[in-house]
């Protein structure tokens, strides 16, 4: 549902007390309104003990009891979960990112716990409105690999895809091995690494995208609707979820304007790349920029064996 729609719904509201349904999603959730401001209620469906927990942006209050909506009593008297938006409903970048992913939380209900979803969205709305050009850049690069591995082979790694949310530490987690994605923009084949994320002994290859910003490429927006038009992959909780989280952290503009062209996509096995195979017991973190242009890459024979170990 669009933010402007629920900001007027809001306004026709004369008297603030009470509980008012301004649209149900399902027979389990929907938007209400209570003293002007915007909640999201969902059926507790784990029978959560009544907690409550705010931050500056939201606060959420678990299993309470609905028995009275106002204007529409069509939701069962029950026990609910609830998320109160505290920040201004005028402000269309965190509002309407609320509001999409109270929406997918909704048409998967049940997928994910509901304090493990408020989690999520504190980490979100943490950040600020406007990120960084390297996190567009970050983030089209994770996009095309999921978009080329479907294309070559067929497999789907958007249900491994930050598996574990804001928490995760590789970009892509199976069960034994990871994979962790780097873009670069720039000519050369240099990119950013943390030695002990990439290197530390477990199973973990290294996906390197060499990209262009490029008048005549593709945008993320175009690039996220092509993958959303497939139908046998790029479907799942897990994936829209994170889209709607990482759309987050880039600029709207970005989104819309900044475009691309991929040059190419490779993958190394991290134990055949390690610049430093034995780093001293004192030193806890190294981070530099690793030029990948002279290692060797895994070639497509092999690569779809260590693919297929994801899904």
């Amino acid at each position: 549902m669009e933010i402007n729609k629920i900001v007027n719904l809001i306004h026709t509201i004369d008297d603030l007390d009470g509980l008012y349904l301004l649209c149900p999603l399902t027979t389990d959730a929907g938007f209400f309104s209570n003293d002007g401001k915007l909640l999201f209620v969902a059926r507790d469906m784990d029978s959560h003990p009544t907690t409550g927990v705010e931050t500056d942006y939201l606060q959420l209050q678990t299993h309470i009891r609905v028995s009275a909506v106002k204007n529409n009593q069509t939701f069962k008297d029950d026990f609910y979960n609830i998320i109160l938006f505290k920040g201004s409903i005028n402000d269309d970048g965190n509002a309407s990112s609320f509001v999409n992913l109270c929406e997918i939380y909704a048409r998967n209900l049940g997928e994910l716990d509901f304090k493990e979803f408020f989690y999520s969205l504190i980490d979100l709305f943490q950040l600020p409105s406007e990120q960084s050009y390297k996190n567009a850049v970050g983030l089209y690069g994770e996009l095309k690999l999921m978009q080329h591995v479907q294309a070559q082979y067929s497999i789907d790694m958007s249900t491994v895809w930050h598996k574990s949310g804001s928490f995760s530490r590789y970009d892509f987690s199976g069960t034994d091995s990871c994979i962790e994605v780097k873009t670069t923009s720039s000519e050369d084949s240099r990119v950013s690494i943390k030695h002990k994320q990439i290197f530390d002994g477990k199973p973990c290859y290294l996906a390197v995208i060499c990209c262009d910003v490029y008048d005549g490429g593709e945008t993320i927006a175009e690039l996220i609707n092509l993958m959303m038009q497939e139908t046998d992959s790029f479907q799942n909780f897990n994936f829209s979820l994170n889209i709607a989280k990482e759309l987050k952290k880039v600029s709207p503009r970005d989104i819309q304007e900044l475009k691309f062209s991929t040059n190419s996509i490779q993958f190394y096995d991290a134990r055949e790349i390690n610049p430093f195979s034995d780093l001293p017991d004192n030193i806890s973190e190294v981070k530099y920029r690793l030029d990948v242009s002279d290692c060797t890459n895994i070639k497509s024979t092999e690569l779809v064996g260590v693919l297929e170990k994801f899904v």
